[in-house]
């Protein structure tokens, strides 16, 4: 049939980014590259040329991507993915395939997630290129052609919806009253896991196509699923395995079902519902079996005439007003897991496909949607957690910016990582140029949870014969094992402070939300600043800068208590404690908590009270503290673990890991919030606090003891520390007081002869 001039001149653009293409792979010369250039940069300027024609069935098209098919002929369908910028509406109505001037039958295979589209649409014999047409008003169908081609197998993916596992008409009404989420053509009857990206979960499947039989006589079938599925011929169940099961992983004799077959075509479907998002289903044959000893083959794809399903590429999008835009497209290298954490770090590679002319020379930036950017051609980058991101790439050329920008889901590559798998140290060059004030909550999570991971990975190796080490974990060597003790050291001190650097500008200067996440970080983050640096400011403005961003009236209790923790206990500054303290008791709410932070308003209060000088409300604060956390463990239990804390805290100091002895000391405080009475873990805390140069702590704590309990067997050893730190903190007097309150209200002790060296050297003017 002969095109007219108008249908030529709309066949015209989907040559035109072909062209360009073929010119420029065959100019050397730079001087004729650059006259070319300023020639199409005026064509870019322009508006719409006399060529562009964007009106299909009577209507105009926002967009045009041309479609690139493989060579070759005899394909009835093809299929192509693209991502569409927000342009196509959720039920795909204003997105259409032509060739020429003609629309082709087309369907919608997926939407989703973000700006994603696959869609299949007929090869007719039309000599004009495919060409994409989408954005703008929805196309009536009636003028959409029918679709009438029955060749290939498409699955089809939907939410999972509530059935009889064991019913496939319920299984079946489940299907078709839930959500699309995907569909495809493929080869045959085979998935693991979710068949398609997006958010991990339950699912169900459908399989569908013209079974082509060649010869008639008797086939074999089998299916094995997880969970349950119902594979049917012509409409009518021919092998089933219903219920929540797992796969069976060998042919048993019994699980094939022979039907006998005449030649041609027939309805083939299967059913498949998985509970988890570890689906599995496969479908195999036999054909004419022999006996009963199963050997099951697979169906193979030309029965559905697979190999007539061509895969095509879309090109870059154009407009009207511009013939050509920028284009990008990404692969998902690969993932590294966080301990303890769901969420993977995902590295993603961006390459830049935009036609060869606009680029050229220009300038390429990308924003990555998660507040993050980058430069260039081809760019790596590390998403924080899986998730919709809208990735913009913005192409500068002449002072003028062209720019796309795609909702593009990231989530875990769906094939498996070839070569070597990712480490962590693979992200941390790109992580490290990171600004985590422009992070949300939960990436900054992650941010410096990737970090705190790095720093751990430079702790000492265990020590041979250690309880609960995985013995081949402990065998496994690293680079850092092969360091020595003070370089180990440095480099676990720097990912440490990457960590808390991190939190700290990005709480301070983020605008993050959401409780559970801005929790787990100061609780990650604030004890590296109090135990490890000694740096009880920085921890108390991560409490604090926290407390201004919590919603929930749970979430700001814990923070209000970890303030006025290190007010009352590390900065000694009993009256902001109380402000504090006073906040939490309005959440508390009387008798009626029974939970840890019932227990640490307690334990807090006894402090405060002892700080105050009364030894009554200290103590009965102190006992429902305990009586709070005591049923948690039997008296054999808790008499174990003390002893275990005592002795890890005495080591710790021996050995001048201070940081190890500030953790442990904390956990015994909370979970022995009554040995506060008895005396040695106060005892133990001054020494923490003389190791770390911090005697106005020391001081306080002595002075709450003698409050506390006087008769206490570890008071004079207390009070002997509290007088070595009123020396080193310059307060004499106080001293000698000390020393001279120890000698005369406990003549018997050990600590008599220290007291009175001390003293003498103190009269003496000796240090």
């Amino acid at each position: 049939m002969r095109q007219s001039r108008k249908d030529q001149r709309g066949a015209t653009i989907s040559c035109a980014y072909a062209s360009w293409k073929s010119c420029f792979s065959l100019i050397h010369d730079k001087s004729i590259v650059l006259a070319l250039l300023v020639v199409f940069l005026g064509v870019l300027h322009c508006k719409e040329s006399p060529g562009q024609n964007f009106r299909r069935a009577g209507q105009e098209f926002a967009f045009l991507r041309p479609i690139e098919l493989p060579g070759g002929t005899g394909g009835t369908i093809g299929v192509v993915e693209f991502y569409h910028h927000g342009q196509i509406d959720p039920q795909g109505r204003n997105v259409i395939v032509a060739a020429g001037n003609d629309l082709v039958p087309v369907r919608i295979l997926q939407l989703g997630p973000g700006d994603f589209c696959r869609l299949a649409f007929q090869v007719t014999s039309a000599r004009s290129p495919y060409e994409i047409l989408y954005g703008g008003p929805a196309l009536p169908d009636d003028r959409r052609p029918t679709w009438t081609s029955e060749d290939g197998l498409l699955l089809e993916v939907r939410e999972y919806r509530d059935c009889n596992l064991n019913s496939f008409e319920s299984v079946k009404a489940a299907f078709e009253s839930s959500r699309p989420l995907g569909a495809d053509y493929v080869s045959g009857v085979f998935h693991a896991g979710h068949p398609f990206p997006g958010p991990p979960g339950p699912y169900m499947s459908r399989y569908s196509g013209m079974l082509h039989i060649a010869q008639t006589g008797v086939y074999g079938f089998y299916t094995s699923s997880q969970d349950c599925s119902f594979l049917l011929i012509d409409g009518k169940v021919v092998v089933s395995a219903p219920g929540r099961h797992p796969p069976s992983y060998q042919a048993r004799p019994g699980l094939r079902k022979d039907i006998q077959f005449t030649a041609g075509a027939h309805r083939f479907e299967y059913y498949h519902a998985a509970t988890t998002e570890v689906g599995i289903a496969v479908a195999a044959w036999e054909v004419n079996p022999k006996g009963d000893q199963p050997a099951p083959a697979v169906i193979p794809g030309e029965a559905f005439r697979a190999n007539l399903i061509m895969r095509g590429r879309a090109g870059p999008p154009m407009s009207p007003a511009q013939r050509f835009l920028p284009d990008f497209e990404f692969v998902i290298v690969g993932e590294v897991p966080l301990p303890d954490r769901d969420l993977p770090l995902l590295a993603v590679r961006f390459t830049d496909k935009s036609p060869p002319p606009l680029v050229s020379s220009a300038k390429i930036e990308w924003d990555f949607g998660d507040g993050q950017t980058s430069q260039g051609l081809a760019v790596d980058h590390v998403f924080l957690r899986p998730g919709v991101f809208t990735v913009k790439e913005t192409v500068t050329r002449a002072g003028r910016p062209f720019e796309i920008a795609q909702r593009v889901w990231i989530g875990s590559p769906r094939t498996q990582q070839k070569g070597k798998p990712l480490q962590l140290d693979d992200l941390l060059p790109v992580l490290e140029t990171y600004q985590p004030e422009k992070l949300d909550a939960q990436s900054l999570l992650q941010f410096v949870t990737a970090f705190l991971t790095k720093a751990d990975q430079y702790l000492p190796p265990p020590p041979p014969n250690t309880v609960f080490v995985d013995e081949e974990e402990a065998k496994a060597s690293s680079a850092a094992d092969k360091l020595d003790d003070k370089t180990r050291e440095a480099e676990r001190r720097k990912y440490l402070q990457k960590a808390l650097d991190a939190a700290v500008l990005g709480l301070e200067k983020g605008q993050q939300k959401g409780d559970q996440d801005i929790l787990a970080i100061v609780r990650n983050v604030a004890p590296i600043a109090r135990n490890y640096f000694a740096d009880s400011k920085k921890a108390l403005g991560l409490w604090t800068t926290a407390s201004e961003r919590l919603e929930t009236s749970e979430a700001k209790l814990e923070a209000y208590l970890n303030i006025a923790d290190i007010c009352l206990n590390d900065l000694v500054d009993v009256a902001t404690a109380k402000d504090w303290l006073d906040k939490a008791a309005t959440m508390v709410g009387g008798q009626g908590r029974q939970d840890a932070l019932a227990a640490l308003y307690q334990r807090l209060m006894g402090d405060y009270w002892a700080a105050k000088g009364d030894q009554e409300a200290a103590i009965k604060a102190y006992r429902e503290a305990e009586r709070l956390v005591a049923d948690r463990r039997t008296e054999i239990e808790r008499t174990a673990w003390r002893g275990a804390h005592s002795r890890s805290v005495e080591q710790f100091l021996k050995s001048g890991e201070l940081d190890r002895a500030a953790a442990e000391l904390r956990l015994w405080l909370d979970e022995f919030p009554g040995d506060t009475i008895e005396g040695y873990l106060p005892l133990l805390s001054g020494k923490y606090w003389f190791a770390r140069q911090r005697y106005e702590v020391v001081c306080a704590l002595a002075d709450r003891m003698l409050i506390v309990n006087p008769y206490s067997p570890y008071i004079e050893e207390l009070l002997l520390l509290s007088a070595r730190s009123d020396v080193a903190r310059g307060q004499p007097e106080r001293a000698k007081a000390t020393l001279e309150s120890l000698l005369k209200d406990y003549p018997g002790s050990p600590f008599v002869g220290e007291a009175k060296e001390l003293l003498q050297k103190l009269g003496t003017g000796k240090p």
